[in-house]
């Protein structure tokens, strides 16, 4: 996460509502002479309802997810520095129909340990190594946002990891090594090695460094470069069996160019190589802004956003096709799922479209934010089409200190032959939510 990350996330209602939350203070359970232990508790459940599913079966879905997990972290000061470690577990579950892409079945449940890691962080500040079971975001998390899909019981698939796809309570990687470097002045780093466990992933293992340059008044700018070491080819769906090998460079930059109300965000990917036959070179990219209008009435945000991902092109020897590697919610609604039914069901998922948002948030209250997004997906070469429109319209209310509320009214039109053909016919389909969050 880059210094001024909060800053930017105070743009987006939700993912702001869920940082107030998220970094209140621990429950101290232990504090003496430099030694601390506190314990957090997360949870989310959620009610889900469609007119129309993407599983050959005419019809909607109606389903239920839910999930809790609790960490342990410890710290312990000495002169030479500070040790810490957390350890969490996790329960979670999808009942009823299963959601509306069929990646869960609607009879999924698991606990597991969610969290494991130990680490030493220099007095100086200047040296910060992890090891062990938990989460790393790069950037704003366009690429990597931690391991976050948990799909369910599929017929014919090994891919279960609990369900409570939508939710994705998990998020940590299975094993990492993460050193973050962070002398005074603007340049800071990572160096980190990851190791997904999750079978959809396909248990894909990389290497990475990161280099960024942090003005706290004007934004980050990024440098990323990383290679996928190994994937377990052949598992799950099969669908990462070409990123082993891969070359993935990084370019982003995020803040306000020392302009108040005004935030500004791009990042650039690009993919190439690879250990198999077949060679990658594709790409993926977006331009954002986005200004709000502090002096109006319920201060108004007003967004747009470009993205455009490769599709593969049939008349070449290369693989363009984009792989969205590790992309999860990180900013709110859009980041980096883009369309609630779109992104979720129905396709596209970050690969072979392009994508036009525009995003209009007000603040009637201190803690109640409404938001309204309309997006346009089309497609990308030869990439299945899976165009399409569709509008979102949210409410996120905070009750108090540790409680959110956030329904949604989703209307998702198919436009592509192919999605057109996944869901039955070309209806409108009509999407509700509503998710109830706790953070202590």
């Amino acid at each position: 996460m880059n210094k001024n990350n909060s800053t930017f996330l105070k743009l987006n209602a939700l993912a702001g509502a869920m940082l107030m939350a998220g970094s209140l203070q621990a429950a101290p359970i232990y504090e003496q002479d430099g030694k601390t232990v506190e314990f957090n508790i997360e949870a989310m459940a959620g009610v889900f309802s469609t007119d129309e599913n993407y599983t050959g079966v005419d019809g909607g879905n109606d389903w239920q997810e839910a999930y809790i997990k609790g960490d342990l972290i410890g710290r312990n000061a000495m002169s030479n520095g500070t040790v810490y470690g957390g350890l969490g577990v996790i329960g979670l579950g999808t009942r009823g129909d299963g959601d509306a892409a069929g990646l869960t079945s609607g009879n999924e449940s698991e606990f597991k340990i969610e969290n494991a890691f130990v680490g030493w962080q220099s007095s100086d500040g200047l040296f910060d190594l992890s090891l062990g079971r938990q989460q790393f975001m790069l950037g704003d998390g366009f690429i990597i946002a931690g391991d976050a899909i948990s799909l369910g019981e599929i017929s014919g698939v090994d891919v279960d990891r609990g369900g409570a796809y939508y939710l994705a309570g998990q998020k940590s990687f299975d094993k990492t090594a993460v050193l973050k470097i962070d002398p005074q002045g603007a340049l800071r780093g990572d160096l980190f090695w990851l190791q997904s466990d999750n079978p959809y992933h396909q248990d894909t293992e990389l290497g990475g460094v990161n280099i960024e340059l942090v003005d706290d008044a004007k934004g980050t700018l990024g440098l990323s470069y990383m290679k996928i070491l190994d994937v377990d080819k052949g598992t799950g769906f099969g669908a990462w069996d070409q990123r082993d090998g891969m070359g993935v460079v990084s370019l982003r930059g995020q803040g306000s160019m020392g302009v108040e109300n005004l935030f500004l965000s791009f990042e650039y990917v690009d993919e190439s190589g690879g250990d198999t036959a077949v060679k990658n070179d594709a790409d993926a990219w977006y331009v954002e802004a986005g200004w709000t209008f502090a002096d109006l009435p319920w201060s108004p945000n007003l967004n747009y956003r470009h993205a455009e991902f490769s599709g593969d092109d049939s008349s070449t020897a290369d693989n363009e096709a984009f792989d969205p590697l590790f992309f999860g919610f990180t900013r709110g609604f859009g980041t980096w799922f883009q369309g609630e039914v779109a992104s979720n069901y129905a396709g596209p998922a970050n690969s072979g479209n392009d994508v036009d948002r525009i995003e209009l948030m007000l603040q009637p209250r201190e803690d109640l934010t409404v938001g309204l997004q309309y997006w346009d997906f089309g497609k990308n070469a030869d990439a299945a089409d899976l165009s399409g429109s569709e509008i979102d319209l949210y409410a996120l209310w905070s009750i108090n200190d540790n409680w959110i509320f956030s329904p949604m009214l989703g209307y998702y039109k198919p436009d592509g032959a192919d999605v057109v053909a996944n869901q039955g016919n070309d209806d409108a389909n009509l999407y509700l939510q509503g998710v109830m969050m706790y953070f202590f």
